[in-house]
């Protein structure tokens, strides 16, 4: 497996769509494991699909990849899952695929700054500073929040504190502690009672 994953990444880099098809198969056998050098199997999956040119196939092995971290606490792993999902988002350029590949490089320069990933932060910030921008939308959540954040709001008002949530999303105390901050100040409530108030009200839990 070792020798297969090096070669398998080998033709991501180079763009062999021809090796990249003959590395899927075995790799795909393996989803939902652990990879020697990549921690997720499906985000190995994902960067092979899309080096073949199948980034429908990509988006939903990067899926499995953000589930798979999510779960199973892989913190720097969901890291670069974020960042290979938005690079391949960035080349769809689908219908609202703008503004999840800013949420997705958003939440791994913040992973990557709270965990110190300083050479991954730094290919993400000029990532941010280069992506056009997404169109103006009405916001799709209540007040404006980010899926991020309505997932913090979904947690407070289900009364877990900071550390908590932290453990929950796989983000460091601080990063939530900025969120809830941030959430306060968005929906104009005083404290964590009336954020869970208004989770309730906009049916949100």
């Amino acid at each position: 497996m070792y020798a297969k994953t090096g070669l398998a990444l080998l033709a991501v880099q180079q763009g062999d769509t021809s090796a990249a098809a003959e590395h899927y198969p075995y790799f795909h056998s393996h989803q939902g494991t652990t990879v020697w050098t990549i921690s997720s199997c499906d985000r190995l999956l994902g960067l092979l699909s899309q080096t073949m040119g199948n980034l429908d196939q990509a988006m939903d092995h990067f899926e499995d990849a953000l589930s798979f971290c999510r779960k199973a606490g892989f913190p720097t792993e969901l890291a670069w899952v974020c960042n290979d999902y938005a690079v391949a988002l960035s080349s769809r350029n689908g219908s609202g695929d703008r503004t999840k590949v800013k949420n997705l490089l958003d939440e791994a320069l913040s992973i990557s700054t709270e965990l110190g990933m300083l050479p991954l932060k730094q290919r993400v910030t000029e990532r941010l500073e280069t992506a056009p921008a997404a169109p103006e939308t009405a916001p799709a959540n209540p007040g404006g929040l980010t899926q991020r954040k309505v997932e913090v709001l979904r947690l407070i008002a289900a009364g877990k504190t900071d550390r908590e949530i932290a453990e929950d999303l796989f983000i460091g105390v601080r990063t939530v502690s900025t969120h809830v901050s941030n959430i306060l100040n968005k929906i104009n409530a005083a404290n964590r009672t009336e954020a869970a108030s208004y989770a309730n009200q906009q049916g949100l839990v």
